[in-house]
């Protein structure tokens, strides 16, 4: 902390040095006042994007769009923007267009909320426009001037509220509330990746139960309606749970997820889609080898976890363990035959599958050895039986 610091000093120096204004802005000066370790610092300054990129090193264009050049020193890196004054926003999420200013305050007044709108000079003097200082020490979260234009202009800010009340356990302010309930309807207009992004961090913070209790304040489920399940029964929850266990909770124990409208790849969907399959086995089903052969143990193990969002469940975890630690086999090539030692009895592939299948079944319960003798023997006799069927 104390190296980022140091660098980060000396890039506000070096830009001072040349007759630019920069300052430490945003979280990096918040989580400084209330002692919380940073991992990042972002610094605005009135030198242009161009300009930035003349004067150090190393550099990497992130944002210049907006005014964000990212500078690299000792291995450490650091967003530094030029202030700028954001013009008319476009689905309430972007500036249209960006006009680089000359002062400090109007680029602190068009961020979103007044503990965030802090900075700090070379020399550690805070500068604050917005009382800032004051809500953090009411744990007030407020939006700058008025909530209604902040979230209208950007409604992720919304969803950034939220995460603010479960990092640091503050309480939001009345008026910037009623702005985040009465614009709900705006977090439509974002991009689902943005939402989901948003929310992963969200789910990651310290006082999840602040989180669960906002969702349910806020109606969340009156514009994602396929997370109603999860809003409903999370409130009386006390654990961090990950996007994909969100999903799982909304989607129990036989609703479908719009894949396409929420874009998640194809090995999320299968995530999301085994948790769901899995908590419906754990709750009706009588748990044994086979339930661990085919599913990962990490998600057996989250599924388990996640039945006590709904209920009173006894937790199965050790019985899990206890079954994956003792399987007899992991994976077909695991099994003393094959398919082509299968082809001896039967050409035909289909009856193969299932002469396979039944053998990791009997094996996995213990019921035939897996030793190659025993296994031939009862190939044969399930693939006579079959073809008596045919």
């Amino acid at each position: 902390m104390e190296r980022l610091v140091k660098y980060g000093k000396q890039i506000i120096k070096k830009l001072i040095s040349l007759d630019y204004e920069a300052y430490f802005v945003g979280g990096f000066v918040r989580d400084s006042l209330l002692d919380i370790p940073c991992n990042d610092i972002d610094i605005a300054t009135n030198a242009l994007p161009s300009e930035v990129e003349k004067i150090f090193s190393k550099t990497k264009a992130t944002g210049k769009k907006y005014g964000t050049i990212s500078v690299f020193i000792e291995g450490y890196q650091y967003e530094v923007t030029t202030f700028r004054i954001d013009q008319k926003y476009i689905n309430n999420r972007h500036p249209e267009t960006v006009d680089f200013s000359n002062n400090l305050k109007e680029d602190l007044i068009r961020r979103d909320f007044t503990i965030n709108a802090l900075a700090q000079d070379i020399d550690d003097k805070i500068i604050d426009l917005f009382n800032g200082r004051e809500d953090l020490k009411n744990q007030m979260i407020r939006a700058i001037d008025d909530p209604d234009k902040r979230f209208k202009e950007d409604a992720i800010r919304i969803l950034r509220a939220i995460r603010f009340v479960g990092k640091l356990d503050f309480d939001i302010e009345a008026n910037t509330l009623k702005a985040m309930k009465d614009n709900l309807q705006l977090l439509k207009n974002v991009a689902t990746e943005r939402i989901i992004s948003e929310f992963k961090i969200i789910l990651n913070q310290k006082y999840i139960n602040r989180v669960y209790e906002l969702l349910t304040d806020i109606r969340l489920a009156e514009v994602f309606t396929e997370l109603e399940n999860a809003v409903k029964y999370l409130k009386n929850y006390n654990n961090n749970i990950n996007i994909y266990q969100l999903f799982a909770i909304s989607l129990y124990p036989s609703r479908h997820l719009n894949a396409s409208y929420w874009r998640f790849s194809n090995d999320e969907i299968r995530h999301i889609n085994a948790l769901v399959e899995l908590m419906e086995i754990l709750n009706k089903q009588r748990l044994n080898s086979i339930i661990i052969y085919n599913y990962h143990t990490e998600y057996i193990l989250e599924a388990d976890e996640l039945l006590k969002v709904f209920f009173d469940y006894e937790s199965q975890k050790a019985k899990i363990l206890n079954l994956e630690k003792n399987l007899v086999i992991r994976s077909i090539r695991d099994l003393e035959v094959n398919g082509n030692d299968i082809k001896r009895f039967t050409n035909n592939n289909r009856m193969i599958g299932v002469v396979l299948e039944k053998l990791i079944e009997k094996v996995l319960l213990e019921q035939i050895p897996n030793k190659r003798d025993f296994l031939l023997t009862y190939s044969k006799e399930l693939v006579d039986k079959l073809h008596d069927k045919q």
